[in-house]
């Protein structure tokens, strides 16, 4: 069997596992931000796409991050006045991000439930999500300046 057919497949139940239809831009859309490793924003996604569906607008692909953001398949990473940046990594982590270059990389969380145990939370109010970004210089701009 065809791995891209494979994956395609995997892809598509995975779509319809969570109530989306798994239309081959979804699909698509979906698989580019799974294979990228640097946070791409709506506009690097659809660059990508384009080779393979040419006819792709942006705003299809906005649509369908936000479809599966929505659904829990992708997560909107957000660096105050920056282009939203998309994720596949839903798990609980943080973020480094490069002030000289902006290069956006995951780190592991483990501060999560010590920050839940150590904040006091309003009443009544459920936390749903925990955003930590560190910033600093990675290697490559600190070699460099």
């Amino acid at each position: 069997m065809n791995p891209e057919s494979d994956v395609s497949a995997e892809l598509s139940d995975e779509l319809a596992g969570r109530g989306l239809r798994a239309t081959r831009q979804r699909i698509a859309v979906l698989d580019a931000v799974r294979q990228a490793s640097n946070h791409p924003t709506a506009g690097e996604i659809h660059r990508i796409l384009l080779a393979s569906q040419p006819q792709l607008s942006l705003k299809t692909v906005y649509q369908a991050l936000e479809s599966l953001r929505s659904v829990g398949l992708a997560n909107c990473v957000t660096e105050g006045g920056e282009p939203y940046r998309y994720e596949a990594r839903t798990s609980p982590h943080y973020h480094g991000r490069c002030r000289v270059c902006g290069v956006l990389f995951d780190l592991p969380a483990r501060l999560d439930a010590r920050i839940r145990g150590e904040t006091p939370i309003p009443e009544r109010f459920e936390v749903e999500r925990i955003h930590v970004t560190l910033v600093g210089r990675c290697a490559r701009c600190r070699e460099d300046f």
